[in-house]
């Protein structure tokens, strides 16, 4: 059998004697029967691309090959699997509709499929939701067909023209050649001006399907993954980065500490960082000002004043998230918005202007207002495409207010509800409105209510002070439509 690289040089100095071949057995040519007896049917043409394939694997020996020689035959094969993943979306949706899933007792069409691959259930569940939109996208369906678009580049032009799928001509436009990156940002920008695409909806939606899953592979380790509304993690992150970079420092003193002059020094990955990050976000500990190191015992509880100590290290866990945890946590997040003055005053974002987390994609408007809640928020101001103001807004309630906040307060406001952990501050009057940051016009809300006051309508109101000098409050949603109170013309 031809070597690899004889298959090469055969390529490269003239016609490959298998290519014809190839060609036609990755034709998928449209034929009466599947079966592929005696070489006839949908399905020989495959089984024949499958063992030239496999003989050129048999074969391959990567040392033999020249550096441009492996990357033109990496090309190849890349080539290939586009066009295996182009026949796995179109033949998914037909394997749902069939319903032989049902019949090979599986539970979904997406658990068959992963059986069928070898892949999670979720990774399956994307292809057949991809290829349920083709027949709305010819183009996509053209291009998908020929091989020149990567799986994720599809999911994503896909998951945007199917909005409204007059943009498809201007989304597949140099989509080929532009880095996914690129088809993304392109793809979320699409997301945001289709008219029918409403924002605050989308938010909704994610918001029903946030989850997170955990499982033990098979090595015995901790393993999960999730999915949640793009604010809260960029919250996340932003937690993360700050606590990483803090246990980056306390790993550099840790080692300058311990490590003899001139004696071998070894630092945690970034990876390994985050991975603690995670771990003391979840836990709620935090590391302690001037720290040397982390020392955490997880088979210990830990003294009764939840602070552990060893020497010139030590780590402090929060307050069980109560009221007085508002003083001193850092603020929820540090973000750059992108945002038309016009749309942030309004309410809602209209053809041609932006509203966006950078780096994170669109958002609605009122996800901007509720982020200058408690945020170091950095505004860039549009109108109309043009940059008008640059605002860097700081932490809106500093710690004074913050005390006296958790003092009056000490656990969600609205009547009836007294939850006490997990407060998120918020402004009567929005910020971004000009509502003022005084004690007057704050208040503490649990994340439930606080995320009605800002994307379902509620209203929070104070009304007469209580015996003690605090206040009472209402929390109403917002009425019906036809039945909104007359505007007071006086």
């Amino acid at each position: 059998m031809t070597s690899t690289a004889q298959v090469v040089t055969i390529r490269r100095g003239g016609p490959d004697p298998a290519a014809p071949v190839l060609a036609d057995a990755l034709s998928g040519r449209r034929v009466p029967s599947v079966g592929g007896q005696d070489g006839v049917g949908l399905g020989a043409p495959v089984v024949r691309a499958t063992e030239l394939l496999g003989g050129v694997l048999a074969t391959l020996d990567p040392a033999r090959l020249t550096g441009p020689d492996a990357a033109d035959l990496y090309r190849m094969f890349a080539a290939v699997e586009r066009l295996s993943m182009a026949g796995k979306m179109l033949l998914a949706p037909r394997i749902d509709e069939s319903g032989v899933w049902r019949d090979g007792g599986h539970r979904s069409p997406a658990v068959m499929l992963a059986e069928l691959e070898g892949v999670p259930t979720g990774q399956a569940r994307n292809t057949l939701e991809v290829g349920h939109r083709l027949p709305e996208l010819p183009g996509t369906e053209e291009a998908l067909r020929r091989g020149v678009l990567s799986g994720p580049k599809v999911a994503e032009l896909s998951g945007a023209a199917v909005l409204d799928p007059m943009l498809e001509e201007s989304l597949l436009d140099g989509a080929v050649d532009q880095p996914l990156q690129k088809v993304k940002e392109r793809c979320q920008r699409a997301r945001s001006t289709v008219e029918r695409h409403d924002p605050v909806a989308m938010v909704r939606r994610i918001r029903a399907d946030r989850h997170f899953s955990s499982w033990t592979d098979a090595e015995g380790a901790f393993c999960f993954q999730g999915r949640d509304t793009a604010d809260r993690g960029a919250r996340i992150l932003e937690q993360m980065q700050h606590t990483v970079a803090r246990l980056r420092k306390a790993d550099r003193d840790a080692r300058a500490h311990s490590t003899p002059p001139g004696g071998p020094t070894r630092s945690e990955s970034d990876r390994a960082l985050r991975a603690d990050a995670f771990f003391l976000l979840v836990t709620g500990r935090t590391l302690a000002a001037g720290a040397h190191r982390q020392v955490v015992d997880d088979d210990d509880p830990g003294p009764p004043d939840d602070q552990i100590t060893s020497g010139p290290a030590s780590v402090h866990s929060s307050s069980a998230g109560g009221a007085g945890d508002v003083i001193d946590r850092p603020p929820t997040c540090s973000l750059m918005v992108r945002v038309d003055l016009d749309a942030l005053l309004r309410g809602d974002v209209g053809p041609g202007e932006v509203c966006e987390i950078d780096n994170q994609g669109p958002i609605p408007v009122a996800m901007a207002r509720d982020l200058a809640n408690d945020s170091f928020l950095r505004l860039v101001f549009h109108r109309t495409g043009d940059i008008r103001a640059v605002s860097h807004l700081g932490r809106t309630v500093n710690r004074k207010l913050r005390t006296a906040l958790a003092h009056r307060d000490r656990c969600c406001v609205v009547p009836g509800c007294g939850v006490p952990f997990g407060l998120e501050i918020d402004h009567v009057v929005p910020f971004a409105l000009g509502g003022p940051t005084e004690l007057a016009n704050l208040a503490l809300l649990c994340h439930h209510h606080h995320y009605l006051k800002s994307y379902e309508g509620w209203t929070l109101e104070r009304t007469a002070s209580a015996d003690d000098g605090s206040p009472n409050w209402t929390f109403t949603p917002l009425p019906p439509f036809g039945e909104e109170p007359v505007p007071d013309s006086g």
